[in-house]
């Protein structure tokens, strides 16, 4: 992947872990592999729903697009290009049935095809190769201290739900404590991890403020309102 290690090096997950990263997914059904196959059986419903209203002119659409997801799930190399020709396809057939408006429900259809078609996880489910810079950037996503993304995550929601504050804040700690730049494979994430611990404490802030200060005024009140 760019860089040239001799052969005990290579052979050494932690030191050639792109290429170790890159061979666990090769060929491995992805989440866009999951979900396209379920789509696929909702379509088969559909088409059997299409029948019983005697819809005749549906089912083959139905069935065509449910055909095409089924063997974008068993990996055949023809169905990813095939997923982004379906809703083109569907859309101009849907057009002649029900008018234009069934346009932007098959564009909005294409703009989904289109992102599973250039994802890299899916790329890879589907043995195309991938350039390091975008199997390096999915490593990041998938494996890169992990806690401190989902810190961020949480730190986010710690904002409009005070309960995520002490989430964010251990996350925050634990993946602030797991960053080590000089480990191979590097460690980051400093960044979100300190995010996550900010906006939680920045949450205890804001909360604190909303829901103590009714309540610690009203204390004052009573304390002082019998004073001359």
């Amino acid at each position: 992947m760019g860089v040239l290690y001799c052969a005990t090096c290579a052979a050494r997950p932690e030191v050639n872990y792109l290429e170790v990263f890159r061979q666990e997914r090769w060929g491995q059904r992805d989440a866009n592999a999951w979900t396209v196959g379920s789509v696929s059986l909702l379509l088969v419903g559909l088409a059997g729903l299409a029948v019983y209203l005697e819809a005749w002119r549906l089912v083959p659409l139905l069935l065509g697009a449910a055909g095409v997801g089924a063997a974008f799930f068993l990996g055949e190399w023809w169905a990813r290009p095939g997923l982004v020709l379906t809703p083109v396809v569907g859309g101009l057939w849907a057009t002649s049935l029900y008018g234009p408006g069934a346009l932007v429900v098959a564009f909005l259809m294409f703009i989904s095809s289109l992102q599973i078609f250039l994802d890299t996880r899916t790329r890879l489910f589907f043995c195309v190769d991938v350039s390091e810079k975008d199997l390096r950037r999915l490593w990041n996503l998938q494996v890169n201290n992990p806690l401190a993304r989902h810190a961020l995550s949480a730190g986010v929601a710690s904002v409009a739900f005070p309960l995520m504050v002490p989430l964010a804040l251990v996350l925050g700690f634990l993946g602030l404590r797991a960053v080590d730049a000089n480990a191979r494979p590097p460690i980051g994430r400093k960044g979100q991890a300190l995010a996550g611990i900010a906006l939680g404490l920045g949450a205890i802030a804001l909360w604190g403020l909303v829901l103590w200060r009714p309540v610690v005024q009203a204390v004052f009140d009573r304390l002082f309102s019998d004073w001359p």
